[in-house]
């Protein structure tokens, strides 16, 4: 939200918001300014401030509803002021969010899963009143509740880095070979070796990933036909039983391994993994499938990263 959506948000509501002033300086721009500072949506403050103190929508709340707008050290003078409230709620959920722990504090009998969750119950350690903030979260914003479609990021066929890079002479394109079998018209293959110190070919999806936090992965594997190969002889005809791919995330590097040959045109997961934001994680797979080289192809098709939580 946009600091004068905030202001619109909060014209249409009952409570004192809306026009209430600190220093000639209006809620929404203070809530807008907190919002910015701390990197924090502005509908968080706003709904925290609903579930503390009835402010969206009490005409005439009391001094101390106001003074501690975000129920945020209560009756301590260091955050009394609306003004100062809001900074402190919005530092506290910023700050509970960063603080490391997911998965290791259980409050009031729940243990979070995502870091959104363990902030608001940092926050109000008690079921009931995080009941209080979905309920009045889904009541203004019933479109950004969970249940939507999750966000997915693909990575193309066409896409994806590979080494050596393929040559555009039809003779041998560098040990790659192309087919239209693929999720969209495309997909490529090579032919497998047996250990590490034969290998030549390997693949890279990178994607560009917009949020951190945990995904799921998954690579398609095509229902090709056969494909010509202009690199030399080969009695190849199926794909491999051990296309090793591994996983770059946060935490380090993870191998995964699939069998290519029974799967005709479908989705494989990889597993979820925590991934930073940006392209700083991938996926790579080499041609090394501990078979005997050149009677195994390993194919490449579209990579899907499928964003789970923060």
């Amino acid at each position: 939200m946009s600091c004068e959506q905030i202001q619109a948000f909060l014209n249409e509501r009952r409570g004192i918001l809306k026009s209430y002033t600190v220093d000639g300086q209006t809620a929404a721009q203070i809530i807008c300014d907190n919002a910015a500072r701390f990197g924090i949506n502005p509908r968080l403050l706003l709904v925290m401030m609903q579930k503390e103190m009835a402010l969206l929508t009490n005409p005439a709340p009391s001094t101390g509803a106001l003074d501690w707008a975000m129920g945020c050290g209560p009756g301590w003078n260091s955050t009394k002021g609306f003004a100062v409230n809001v900074e402190c709620g919005a530092r506290t959920l910023r700050r509970n969010f960063d603080r490391p722990g997911l998965g290791q504090e259980t409050i009031d009998g729940v243990t979070p899963v995502n870091r959104a969750t363990l902030a608001l119950y940092r926050y109000t350690r008690h079921v009931n009143g995080n009941r209080d903030f979905w309920t009045i979260w889904t009541g203004y914003f019933p479109q950004s509740i969970a249940g939507s479609a999750p966000l997915e990021i693909y990575v193309d066929s066409r896409d994806v880095e590979l080494s050596p890079p393929m040559r555009d002479e039809p003779t041998c394109r560098s040990g790659w070979a192309v087919g239209s079998k693929g999720r969209n018209g495309h997909h490529l293959a090579t032919l497998n070796v047996a250990i590490p110190g034969e290998s030549n070919n390997k693949v890279i999806w990178r994607p560009y990933l917009p949020f951190e936090g945990a995904y799921r992965v998954f690579v398609f594997i095509p229902d090709r036909a056969a494909i010509p190969w202009p690199c030399g002889p080969t009695t190849a005809r199926l794909d491999t039983i051990h296309a090793r791919y591994a996983i770059k995330h946060r935490d380090g590097m993870t191998s995964y391994a699939i069998n290519q040959a029974p799967i005709h045109g479908g989705w494989v997961e990889l597993g979820s993994y925590y991934f930073a934001a940006g392209s700083e994680g991938y996926v790579v797979l080499d041609d090394v499938t501990g078979e005997p080289s050149s009677t195994r192809w390993v194919s490449i098709d579209d990579m899907k990263f499928v964003w789970l939580h923060p």
